[in-house]
């Protein structure tokens, strides 16, 4: 028993203290031959003599002081392989392809290269363990059902959520590059359709929450698809925020309406549909610290494990990297990296700031075509309200970066500035 007991202790990960107290406890076992001890009456609330092998004593003891600790890391090892591990992503090198692909011949562009890494589990419990909110929550519609499993997030609003989608009469084919899927569900042209994918929302306000979803082919099948949703939430999180996964389906009603487009002027007649929602809430339980990194002109990075928030507009950023303590760097974007789930740019429209209404006559007839919202990058009506946010694809030590640094990016809403390129950035605590 000891033996057995002590081939199984080999492969648990343990405190030196822990670890040394232990296996002083095995040998001490292995030493009296298993020795059986009696516990008679008197010496143990127990009525009747009971014989119980001090090896098994000490394993139960072990298994005892171990099983919070054990249950711990092992807890969310499938929902870290997911978010951050090389499971269902493969990595990709930078290639030249086709802008258009349905033209034989035409512009050649670069894709950048997309680098995964294998999840350290032990690191991933002790960043993130504690706000990792289990939800295990369903909804079905068209015959498909709907799972919200897990959800991590910071407090930045940056986060991530696994779910599944099961179907037993399985699911059109679902990929795209390093795994980003694009429509989910059939569309059917008699009935209405159903949205591309279901997508997330603060429930309180009413306000989307951006994202994009990977699936993670490697442990999909025909009928069972598990994806992640990363995410960025522009006006951010609170502890105890509600958040819904939402999946809409449009299904004809017999109406028929008119509709002109506003850019071509074309004119046609639409079905009319009835909309139907179906939805998952949860609750944010707890938030992911992040740590404020700041460049010599006052500008911000906020960094967690999750992601980046900068509190500038960095429209094609040229480079994005971090600096380690031991000299490493981590290239989450250049010319020929993208080792991003997604990035977005946020404007205060986002924020919910009303902006500067313009109309434009594109035919010169005096008539308007279309109207857009400008927010002036030097109006200080806006200041501190432009954001540009990347998920990162691995998990990050915040206490272990000791720099970030961006290069360059044209910011295209700097109208009749177009190609002013921000600065050369170094950020340090």
């Amino acid at each position: 028993m000891a033996k057995e007991f002590k081939t199984a202790y080999d492969r648990i990960t343990l405190s030196p203290d822990a670890d040394e107290r232990i296996r002083a406890a095995l040998a001490a076992a292995q030493k009296r031959g298993g020795k059986v001890i009696e516990l008679r009456p008197g010496q143990s609330p127990a009525k009747k003599t009971r014989k119980i092998s001090l090896t098994a004593l000490i394993a139960a003891a072990v298994v005892l002081a171990l099983s919070v600790t054990a249950y711990a890391i092992g807890a969310h090892a499938g929902f870290f392989d997911a978010v951050f591990g090389d499971t269902g992503v493969d990595s990709t090198q930078a290639h030249q392809t086709l802008a258009d692909p349905d033209k034989p011949v035409g512009e050649m562009i670069t894709v950048p290269a997309y680098e995964r890494e294998p999840v350290d589990q032990e690191k991933a419990e002790t960043l993130v363990g504690a706000q990792v909110t289990d939800i295990q929550k369903s909804f079905q519609m068209e015959g498909v059902t709907f799972t919200a499993e897990s959800v991590v997030a910071d407090e930045n609003g940056v986060g991530a959520l696994t779910f599944t989608m099961r179907c037993p009469d399985g699911f059109p084919r679902m990929d795209g590059q390093t795994g980003e899927m694009g429509n989910m569900l059939r569309i059917d042209q008699d009935r209405g359709w159903i949205a591309a994918s279901p997508y997330l929302r603060l429930s309180d306000i009413d306000r989307p929450i951006n994202s994009h979803i990977y699936l993670d082919s490697a442990a999909s099948t025909a009928t069972e698809k598990h994806l992640t949703a990363y995410f960025y939430s522009p006006v951010g999180l609170k502890t105890g925020d509600v958040v819904e996964l939402v999946m809409t389906e449009y299904l004809y009603n017999g109406r028929e309406y008119a509709y002109t487009d506003p850019y071509t002027g074309e004119e046609r007649t639409v079905q009319d549909a009835d909309e139907i929602e179906e939805h998952i809430c949860f609750r944010v339980e707890d938030l992911v610290p992040a740590v404020l990194f700041t460049a010599q002109d006052g500008h911000t990075a906020s960094v967690s494990p999750l992601g980046i928030v900068l509190d500038d507009w960095y429209d094609g950023i040229r480079e994005l990297r971090l600096t380690y303590a031991d000299g490493s760097e981590y290239t989450v974007r250049d010319r020929d990296v993208d080792n991003t789930q997604f990035g977005q740019l946020t404007s205060p429209g986002d924020l919910g700031a009303a902006g500067v209404e313009h109309e434009e006559d594109d035919d010169g007839d005096g008539v308007p075509d279309a109207t857009y919202t400008e927010y002036p990058l030097d109006d200080p009506a806006y200041a501190g309200m432009w954001r540009t946010m990347y998920v990162f694809n691995r998990l990050v030590e915040p206490e272990n970066v000791v720099s970030v640094h961006t290069s360059g990016g044209v910011g295209y809403i700097n109208r009749g500035r177009d190609g002013d390129l921000q600065p050369d950035r170094t950020f340090t605590r």
